[in-house]
């Protein structure tokens, strides 16, 4: 009677529960207290250690000097941290002309509440290990200036380039040489800039692609350079290469030889450059206004006054470059007699039609035989003036083909020791980094006139009709291209170059694929949809080679 009513008692349950839960509650919060200070005490262990091992890194440091800092710094990091017992930190070094290695491992006992259930785990190792490279630099900075990077796109571009040359400048020293070099490209590079030297061009109209646009006249193809020679003597007095109007595009050579790194030679005539000329259109009286000069179906480039043109450009006042005559027309009625009237008036009704078509065409640069040339290539330099000013004078380009493959063998050339460009040390030169970075705005494309013969705009490959893509499909001719472009990477890979790639608001998966791969490394691509962010990219890799850095 007594046991069953002490049985249904329900008095004191809570206190015999606790008494019997309670060291299990006190086990776990000390278990997960010693995970806790076990998590903490490695984080602390292995910033004591980076720090040491930053500290010490440096190439210039003696021996008893990186030492002795990276001794002192271990241990300044790791005063006040009760929890790590008996810690330990050795360095090792690895030390050449340009660079130094440093590979640290540091080691402690944790303080824990229940040591014996953690077993060896209580003793931790960290290891860290960093690199600073004296190697010099050679930097090619290969640069989309098409059409669709206009506004806040170039803008970014040009700081983000002005910000990386900077950081460039502040790397040297007495003992670091650092040279860089820009390559702008559209679907052409202009060569007419320092370094230039007129025997890379094909000047006589030999090569098997010069003159392949143009009707064959008495047996003969037409001479690009002639060409130019002739407009000038029709009165084209723009001055361009030498007085004959050439600004310094050239076309991309015939066969193997357009991704090549292969010297001009002058008893070779496909190795020569063609210079570009992109031949008059005829006026495309379907063409919708407002798309004269970036239409991607019809005509692009109609410049002289042929019988189609002359209602059109003839009364405009527009010459054979494209340019806006309207200034210099009012400047000349300024200087006539204001007693000569007739003359005056004469003069002034070309005034008003002259602006209105070039306010329909949009940029008159993107008109006539040097249609969509870019600034000229800046060879390796280390004169960072001038590479930022050339960084400043960057335009967008409309009007043709965005072919990423022709500004990447103009960047193999400027770091190539052989011709054209020379300046490039040999490939592969011990305590001698060579870098490109390469930024796009878009997929390669080959653009416009789609609905007419030629079926594209005029290209460093001619037109798309021509063949010399490969195929007369402009979504085929463009995947090419890609394939070039990736084959001119593993060149540039081949002979030692660290590439880093950027797609400026397309990050395609056509592009990731591309560019990923054409990388050194995947994780040298980036993508960056932002281009107020653009400079910090930038700066983000110049860091990658100029800099001291944690490697692991």
């Amino acid at each position: 009677m007594l046991f069953n009513k002490f049985w249904r008692s329900k008095s004191g349950n809570f206190t015999l529960v606790l008494g019997l839960g309670l060291p299990v509650i006190l086990t776990a919060v000390a278990f997960a207290t010693d995970v806790s200070t076990l998590m903490r005490a490695k984080s602390n262990l292995q910033n004591a250690l980076d720090s040491a091992n930053l500290a010490s890194s440096h190439l210039g440091d003696l021996d008893i000097t990186r030492n002795d800092a990276f001794n002192r710094y271990f241990q300044a990091n790791i005063v006040g941290h009760g929890e790590l017992g008996n810690a330990q930190a050795t360095l090792t070094v690895d030390k050449g002309v340009n660079f130094v290695k440093t590979k640290a491992i540091a080691s402690a006992d944790v303080n824990l509440n229940f040591a014996f259930l953690f077993g060896d785990s209580k003793h931790i190792v960290v290891d860290a290990s960093a690199v600073e490279s004296n190697n010099q630099l050679e930097v090619v900075l290969v640069l989309d200036n098409t059409g669709s990077m206009a506004g806040a796109r170039m803008t970014a571009l040009r700081t983000a380039t002005k910000s990386l040359l900077d950081t460039l400048e502040a790397a040297k020293s007495p003992t670091r040489k650092i040279r860089a070099s820009l390559v702008p490209f559209v679907t052409a590079v202009n060569v007419n800039g320092d370094g230039f030297d007129p025997s890379w061009i094909d000047m006589d109209g030999k090569s098997s692609t010069n003159g392949v646009n143009f009707p064959v006249i008495d047996g003969k193809r037409p001479n690009h350079m002639a060409l130019f020679k002739q407009l000038k003597k029709t009165g084209w007095t723009d001055a361009g290469w030498n007085g004959t109007g050439w600004k310094g595009c050239v076309e991309a050579r015939p066969g193997a030889y357009n991704i090549s790194d292969t010297p001009p030679d002058t008893a070779k005539p496909d190795t020569l450059f063609v210079p570009y000329f992109a031949p008059d259109d005829p006026e495309d009286a379907q063409k919708p206004s407002g798309s004269y000069g970036n239409s991607d179906k019809y005509y692009n480039n109609s410049y002289l006054n042929d019988v189609s043109d002359k209602t059109r450009l003839a009364q405009s006042g527009i010459n054979i470059l494209g340019i806006d005559l309207s200034n210099l027309l009012g400047n000349l009625i300024e200087l006539l007699s204001p007693d000569d009237r007739a003359a005056r008036e004469k003069i002034a009704k070309y005034v008003a039609p002259a602006k209105e078509l070039i306010t329909e065409i949009g940029s008159p640069i993107t008109i006539g035989p040097n249609r969509a040339c870019p600034t000229p290539v800046v060879p390796l330099t280390d004169d960072f003036d001038k590479l930022r000013k050339a960084a400043s004078q960057m335009t967008e380009w409309n009007g043709s083909d965005t072919n990423v493959s022709e500004g990447l063998s103009w960047g193999m050339r400027v770091l190539s020791p052989a011709a054209p460009y020379t300046d490039g040390a040999p490939w592969k030169t011990p305590g001698i980094s060579k870098i490109v970075l390469l930024l796009t705005d878009g997929e390669n494309v080959v653009y416009g006139a789609s609905q007419q013969p030629r079926k594209s705009d005029y290209t460093s490959y001619g037109y798309l009709a021509g063949g010399r893509f490969g195929s007369d499909n402009q979504t085929t001719a463009a995947r090419n291209v890609d394939g070039w472009t990736k084959s001119v990477c593993t060149q540039l890979k081949n002979e030692g170059v660290q590439i880093y790639t950027m797609v400026l608001q397309s990050d395609t998966a056509a592009n990731r694929a591309l560019y990923s791969a054409c990388a050194s490394d995947p994780s040298g691509y980036y993508a960056d949809n932002d281009p107020t962010k653009l400079p910090d990219v930038f700066q983000q890799i110049a860091n990658k080679f100029s800099k001291l850095q944690l490697t692991n």
